[in-house]
């Protein structure tokens, strides 16, 4: 005997883009408290200054309205959007990275970075911060591209795949090789300032 079919189990996800697509307030109010934060810091990330990210931010939810109707819900809402607002990030970040090269790293930039109760140990800490910015300035984009998101933004696995549109595997891969690049031009940077002292893994952070 043979039993019906039980109807498939409404994406949720899809529901969200499709009611947003077609222009319900409460839809957009949903996705912007879902994903707006995330985005922005995203965004502030690859801009540098608070005026700068808020505009990229906005132009990515503009792009993202713009092509909600062409979402299908095969992969998560979060991923897909995440994906969506990469190229404005990536050409934002190739407009600037030369001014960039040639002025003191944003201030705001370093303000956002955890502290330290400890005068001493903070002010130590956003040097080396500030370092690592300016090196990241000179690496490969895609080296830049990757430490921005997990070291300095922080983001999960699978947001960062996500975003890059690739494999576990190989996201983990150009992690590690960008790491070990980061850290043999700060060691350069340091020697050529007199500090012979090598940097270990994860002592930029």
């Amino acid at each position: 005997m043979t039993t019906p079919e039980q109807p498939a189990s409404p994406n949720p996800d899809l529901f969200l883009a499709r009611r947003a697509a077609a222009g319900h307030a409460d839809a957009w109010s949903e996705l912007i408290d879902r994903y707006g934060r995330r985005i922005y810091n995203i965004a502030f990330q690859f801009a540098g200054n608070i005026a700068e990210a808020e505009d990229l931010t906005q132009e990515i939810f503009l792009k993202l309205y713009r092509n909600l109707d062409r979402y299908r819900g095969n992969v998560p809402l979060a991923g897909w959007t995440l994906r969506l607002s990469r190229n404005l990030c990536v050409d934002h970040y190739r407009r600037t990275r030369t001014e960039r090269r040639t002025t003191i790293v944003s201030e705001e930039l370093l303000k956002r970075q955890p502290g330290s109760l400890d005068t001493a140990a903070s002010a130590e800490r956003r040097e080396r911060l500030r370092m690592v910015y300016q090196t990241l300035e000179e690496m490969p984009e895609a080296f830049a591209e990757i430490l921005t998101l997990r070291d300095l933004q922080g983001l999960s696995y699978a947001d960062i795949c996500a975003f890059l549109d690739l494999p576990e595997g190989t996201m983990k891969s150009r992690l590690r090789r960008a790491r070990l690049e980061l850290i043999r031009r700060i060691d350069r940077r340091r020697k050529a300032a007199g500090d012979p002292v090598p940097t270990r893994k994860g002592a930029y952070s």
